[in-house]
């Protein structure tokens, strides 16, 4: 699913963490959403960047999330587990 920056998207898969940035100053570990059609980084609004207890919870479990879909970041307002 692909959505503009103001409009609202729905996401289902599996959270994960992985390599964000690798081999560069900016590398370090994130949470990533791995859907049936794409990996997106996972953040929620108003969460911190780099670590996020709440989302870290959340690893290896399936989850629909509502949230801003901007290029390969989804920012989740909204995230339920399943």
């Amino acid at each position: 699913m692909k959505a503009n920056n103001s409009q609202e998207t729905k996401l289902r898969g599996k959270v994960i963490k992985q390599i964000f940035a690798e081999n560069s100053k900016s590398e370090h570990k994130a949470v990533y959403l791995q859907t049936s059609q794409a990996t997106y980084q996972l953040r929620r609004l108003g969460g911190n960047a780099f670590s996020d207890p709440v989302l870290n919870k959340l690893v290896g479990k399936n989850i629909t999330a509502t949230g801003i879909l901007t290029g390969m970041l989804f920012l989740a307002k909204e995230i339920k587990e399943i």
